[in-house]
């Protein structure tokens, strides 16, 4: 059997549909709090389209004379019947814009996933704190909602920015692999061309070794996915909340690998429906940029291709909403949570707090 905690379950090996409960309770708590989760969705989804187009923005004008180059060395070079390659001389300084947009993008939407998880912590809290009490979920306004989040905000970073450094390891150690594979670098290992096809020491190494690896990465991410959630519960500094993320997960690896895989494959289903649709913004814009920069098929092209991506990131946070709800129920259960929660900071007192745990026994 499963260890208890307070007279309450905890997930274990045996709890076979606990993974299904978790996400029937977070959708539900979805559907009757749909106010502040698709609110805060919203929120984000501003923020991303301002700060995020601002971003770009700027970078398309640190490099429209690039571009405009880029034009006047294509036609120089059909003038004189000579071979074009594009970007040949603007290539590196390209590079450089894009060096310095993409930590500017990654923090923002690091920010925007501490904003998200924060807010649908806060927002899990509230729904259990009244359902504790046995009264009907009260409406959380916007405002409410933004000052119970704010106090943690900053910790909700840090744990997103801790997060980040931490799957960086798995992430180049593939990236690693592919690297030495590619140069060489490893005996007996030679990668495919048209006339060798792969090979099995090619497959073992090149493709199956690196998949091993950013799947450890992904086993990693989900064992700090709850600390966000840990934060808002115990009011914890960003590495005391990792390191209890941690300690609950242990009791249930596999339904939080489950979980947060689901999760994964539910916003990668919605972020490629969302690019798809970013197509059809893409013919638009390009055709508007060709028709104000005189035909550019340059700066025209490098906007197609950004735009539906671009489209897609703006509103996955609506997807992203629902998940930070699972992940914050997922944090209840494993913290053997009986309906009742505590107040984060921020929210009025309530005789509904939890109160401290005694020490887990296994049976």
């Amino acid at each position: 059997m499963c260890g208890t905690t307070s007279g309450s379950p905890v997930i274990g090996p045996d709890d076979h549909w606990a993974g299904n409960s978790v996400i029937a309770e977070g959708l539900r708590i979805t559907r009757d709090n749909r106010r502040p989760v698709f609110g805060s969705a919203c929120l984000a989804s501003a923020a991303a389209l301002l700060v995020g187009g601002g971003i770009v923005a700027g970078a398309f004008a640190a490099s429209w004379g690039l571009f405009l180059e880029a034009g006047k060395a294509a036609e120089r070079s059909i003038d004189y019947e000579e071979s074009y390659v594009a970007y040949a001389d603007q290539w590196d300084d390209l590079v450089k814009v894009a060096l310095c947009v993409y930590p500017l993008l990654v923090l923002v939407a690091l920010a925007l996933i501490a904003w998200l998880l924060t807010a649908q912590a806060v927002t899990v809290a509230h729904a259990r704190e009244h359902a504790a009490a046995g009264t009907a979920s009260g409406t959380l306004t916007l405002r409410t909602l933004l000052r119970r989040s704010r106090p943690h905000f900053k910790a909700a970073l840090r744990i997103q920015l801790l997060t980040l450094a931490c799957a960086l390891l798995p992430g180049l150690a593939g990236l690693l692999v592919l690297a030495a594979v590619a140069m060489e670098k490893v005996p007996g290992v030679v990668w495919p061309t048209y006339h060798e096809p792969a090979t099995v020491q090619f497959i073992l190494v090149g493709r199956i070794l690196p998949a091993v690896i950013w799947a450890l990465g992904l086993v990693l991410l989900s064992r700090f996915a709850l600390a966000t959630a840990v934060r808002v519960a115990d009011n914890s500094t960003a590495t005391a909340a990792m390191r209890r993320s941690w300690t609950l997960t242990r009791t249930a690896r596999l339904h939080t690998t489950a979980i947060c895989l689901l999760n994964a494959v539910a916003v990668t289903v919605a972020f490629t429906l969302l690019k798809w649709l970013g197509t059809y913004v893409a013919h638009w814009a390009g055709l508007l940029m060709l028709a104000t920069t005189g035909d550019n098929v340059w700066v025209t092209g490098v906007l197609v291709i950004i735009t539906p991506i671009a489209v897609a990131l703006v509103l996955l946070p609506l997807v992203l909403a629902p998940t930070g709800v699972v992940l914050a129920c997922l944090h209840q259960r494993l913290n053997g949570s009986t309906g009742r929660t505590r107040v984060p900071s921020g929210a009025p007192s309530s005789s509904t707090a939890s109160p401290p745990r005694p020490p887990r026994t296994n049976y």
